[in-house]
């Protein structure tokens, strides 16, 4: 293991530009770290877009995991379409869950949400799911809504995943980067993540005049609005990426 962490190390440490730790290497960890402090004082206003995935592009993951031999239960998929919930921030019916689920009918999802509600009390977890008008909806215990509030401030109206977090970290500090260099930095295939970010208008991509140029990627100025920025070059430098 320390052995891959730094053979990881020394990947990183390759190209040119981007950030580097104190002793000189280029740290993907702590980027995406400062990184997401940085996400994180980003204040809620209209216009900032949403990155959590929609429920449909989790559902989606059934088809893509089933190509390379994954087991993903109906039960796990609904609880990843409750967990993003929607783009319109709207309740999520059971017909809408089922018709993203193969072989599963509306009142097995019923079903299929209860198990998971007694699965919280059992395990004494701090979300459940509820019913709300005709739909359901997985949000905080009202008991422990205090201490998210105490932590996280007011809802945030952009919502990074934890590998949104990375790959946009990576591209703000190498651009122009391509693809291929994402996934060498992460040593994981990021295409998915790259279109969903481009989608949102956080990231563009440059495919160049020259034939033989590669597409790069770049950070927008709405990535600058949403970060509070006036350019790249005010994101946190080494001072500022630790590992706490």
């Amino acid at each position: 293991m320390e052995t891959q962490a730094a053979e990881q190390e020394n990947n990183l440490s390759t190209g040119t530009g981007g950030e580097q730790s104190s002793d000189g290497r280029f740290s993907l960890h702590r980027l995406s770290a400062a990184f997401a402090r940085l996400a994180g004082a980003a204040e809620a206003r209209p216009g900032v877009p949403e990155l959590a995935e929609s429920f449909d592009e989790v559902a989606s993951c059934e088809e893509k995991a089933s190509t390379v031999g994954e087991v993903i239960s109906p039960r796990m998929i609904v609880e990843g379409m409750l967990f993003v919930g929607n783009r319109e921030g709207q309740p999520l019916t059971n017909r809408q869950l089922a018709a993203n689920i193969r072989d599963v009918s509306p009142q097995e999802v019923d079903t299929l949400i209860a198990e998971l509600n007694q699965s919280y009390l059992d395990n004494q977890t701090t979300y459940e799911i509820v019913s709300e008008g005709a739909g359901y909806r997985m949000r905080i215990r009202p008991e422990h809504e205090a201490i998210r509030r105490r932590f996280h401030g007011k809802v945030r109206e952009a919502k990074l995943t934890t590998a949104a977090i990375e790959v946009l970290s990576v591209v703000a500090y190498r651009q122009p980067i391509t693809a291929e260099e994402v996934a060498r930095l992460r040593r994981s295939t990021s295409r998915a993540i790259l279109s969903q970010l481009v989608r949102r208008g956080l990231l563009r991509l440059d495919r160049g005049e020259a034939v033989n140029k590669k597409p790069a990627y770049h950070t927008t100025e709405r990535f600058n609005s949403l970060f509070r920025i006036g350019s790249a070059a005010e994101l946190p430098r080494s001072e500022d990426l630790d590992d706490s």
